[in-house]
């Protein structure tokens, strides 16, 4: 009998996808006990993530921060996380996990959560107090399991007092924070700096060993914040005009370039080396319907010509293939109770990658 076999078992067990994997927990206490373990999940993650599985994506109510939805296939399914959480919200995401921030009552003081939405198991992470830096302008997650088993949680904190002369209302000082799972502690990283105060570092996305927001990185090997380069535009564009969102798709970081005004999409990529943003993609809009939101970008690395880009017009949630330079629709969900009228309901900055895993939280 192969079950009473455990290596053939695992091996065997490896190639099944995450959820069905818990679902087999109740097989029997072998299974359950197999599938458990930490070897095994590690192995099983290692192991679909060397495919780089193609993500699915999580929306969020641009205006309900409680309300999330699963895009599963060509279906929008409500997602509903673990009970003992209190009005989680998703403020960063990597490889299959969750960086939430819960309901903060009186009688709790400020933390955060590690979650992965396949198992809906959760860690609690207190975050570190410092007299100096008190407002958190943001937390970020950096998790690869293809070069450790441990995740890293970057937190950006800020003075509370303003800066006086020309700097103020402009510019904040600000400190990194870096907590490692390894060791369960958090540690100061680099030296303080000014940022400008538009820079919203609670959507950062990790790439190339580091986390980037928008203009900025944070590079948390080398201890040191730097600056991108300029993104240039096709055309007479300014990039003033156009919304610009940092998206990560199969190990390449993108800048997706929305211009409702210029009714056209720009999707640039930047280079391993930081030197440039390269124009890949430039979507014109005359023939689509207004309003739009960009959602993702699903990058093909064996074909870039099969890429497609998610987005979402009222009641509908549409994908853009490359190859055809044509939208097609995905979704209708015009028919659903939450569904509003003529309004855009979800946004890119409320929009999170996720791959299914069994890494422990």
């Amino acid at each position: 009998m192969i079950t009473d076999n455990e290596d053939v078992l695992t091996e065997i067990l490896l190639w099944l996808p995450a959820k069905s994997l818990i679902r087999f927990k109740l097989v029997c206490k072998q299974w359950f006990s197999l599938i458990s373990g930490y070897h095994f999940s590690h192995l099983h993650t290692l192991h679909h993530h060397r495919y780089r599985p193609e993500p699915s994506l999580f929306l969020r109510q641009a205006e309900k921060s409680s309300d999330y939805f699963y895009l599963q296939g060509e279906k929008l399914v409500p997602y509903n996380f673990s009970p003992t959480l209190i009005e989680p919200t998703i403020c960063s995401f990597s490889n299959g996990l969750f960086l939430l921030r819960c309901h903060k009552t009186e009688n709790t003081p400020e933390n955060c959560y590690i979650y992965n939405p396949t198992t809906k198991q959760s860690r609690n992470i207190l975050l570190n107090v410092n007299d100096k830096y008190k407002s958190v302008m943001g937390l970020n997650l950096a998790f690869d399991p293809l070069k450790s088993p441990c995740h890293k949680i970057i937190c950006i904190k800020a003075t509370r007092r303003r800066s006086g002369g020309f700097l103020r209302g402009w510019w904040q000082c600000c400190q990194i924070e870096v907590y490692e799972s390894e060791t369960s502690m958090w540690k100061l990283c680099g030296e303080p700096f000014f940022a400008p105060r538009d820079v919203r570092f609670d959507h950062g996305i990790y790439w190339n060993d580091a986390i980037h927001w928008s203009g900025i990185f944070f590079d948390f090997h080398n201890n040191f914040v730097g600056k991108h380069p300029e993104i240039v535009l096709p055309g007479c564009y300014l990039a003033d005009y156009f919304d610009g969102n940092y998206i990560e798709s199969n190990g390449y970081l993108h800048c997706v370039a929305h211009s409702p005004e210029e009714k056209s999409i720009a999707v640039s990529e930047l280079q391993r080396d930081y030197s440039e943003w390269s124009l890949k993609y430039h979507i014109n809009l005359d023939d689509a319907s207004v309003p739009l939101s960009v959602l993702s970008i699903f990058r093909r690395e064996d074909s870039e010509e099969d890429s497609t880009l998610v987005a979402h017009q009222p009641g509908k949630i549409m994908i853009y293939k490359f190859k055809e330079k044509r939208f097609e629709e995905l979704i209708d969900f015009s028919e659903e109770a939450f569904y509003q009228e003529g309004c855009i309901q979800f946004c890119s900055r409320c929009t999170f990658q996720c791959t299914e895993t069994l890494a422990p939280a």
